[in-house]
């Protein structure tokens, strides 16, 4: 989403990442990759069990979850990865939002 950004920028999106760590090593990422989307800590998982995002420590443990949410705050677009790298495509998603108008 990083190579993308301007994409996604460019159809009023806001990119937020959750991500599965503590607020110290989600800001030392974030800052190091220059990332220009917006990243929530979730160490304790609260906000993966509240949108159904899978564990499987078979598989390095939470599995990826990707949800578009539209303005109005509903999922518009939900997947749930069966693996680390089962994570839809950029251009799946800007055609997503392209279909959402």
């Amino acid at each position: 989403m990083k190579k993308d950004h301007s994409l996604f920028a460019a159809r009023n999106v806001s990119i937020i990442a959750v991500a599965p760590h503590d607020s110290a090593k989600v800001k030392k990422y974030w800052s190091k990759e220059t990332l220009p989307y917006i990243g929530i800590p979730d160490a304790d998982g609260v906000l993966g069990r509240l949108y159904g995002q899978q564990v499987n420590w078979m598989k390095l443990g939470r599995m990826p979850a990707l949800f578009i949410v539209d303005k109005a705050g509903k999922i518009a677009f939900a997947q749930y990865g069966k693996s680390m790298s089962d994570i839809p495509s950029n251009s799946t998603l800007l055609e997503v939002l392209d279909s959402l108008g």
